[in-house]
């Protein structure tokens, strides 16, 4: 059950983030967040950025916990799953830098 655990833990980690990422957006754009300004943005633009960040740390540092797993092929596993998972994370989410939020 651990290998698992932690051969999948990077694909989750991107699941749960592509939700949140999704779910925050409509929950701002719905209530008018792109219309509050904030710090030379808006609102809804630094918790998308915010929680974008908060991401790709975790992300990260699920890399480096993948590397301390036990050697052979639960590491390996582990490895692919965290980076497949970084990458995705990275990706899905970089829209929130490069576009504008709410149509």
């Amino acid at each position: 059950m651990r290998l698992l655990i932690r051969a999948s833990a990077g694909l989750w980690l991107w699941a749960l983030g592509f939700s949140l990422l999704y779910g925050l957006h409509g929950i701002g754009c719905a209530q008018g967040w792109n219309r509050v300004p904030l710090l030379g943005g808006t609102i809804f633009g630094w918790s998308m950025l915010a929680l974008w960040l908060i991401l790709v740390a975790t992300a990260a540092a699920m890399i480096i916990w993948a590397r301390r797993s036990p050697e052979g092929l639960e590491r390996r596993l582990t490895l692919t799953s965290t980076l497949a998972g970084f990458v995705s994370i990275v990706v899905t989410g970089s829209p929130v830098i490069a576009t504008t939020a709410c149509l």
